[in-house]
């Protein structure tokens, strides 16, 4: 159900680094690019392979919660 995903997700959230999780989190918020790098501090080049490594352990952390589950 999507609130037991969206469960998972957060939980998932918190057992990531807080950049990542911050940039997960700006980005479903609606933030672009260029507002994700100036609430991290950092340039703008930068957000997008920060974005698919955050997804990436996001996904690597989902699918370890659901081998356990």
């Amino acid at each position: 159900s999507p609130s037991v995903a969206r469960m998972d997700e957060t939980l998932a959230f918190t057992r990531m680094p807080e950049v990542y999780a911050a940039a997960l989190r700006l980005r479903d918020a609606g933030a672009d690019e260029g507002a994700i790098a100036d609430e991290l501090g950092m340039e703008r080049e930068a957000v997008a392979p920060l974005l698919r490594v955050a997804a990436a352990k996001l996904d690597a952390l989902l699918a370890q919660e659901d081998a356990t589950a």
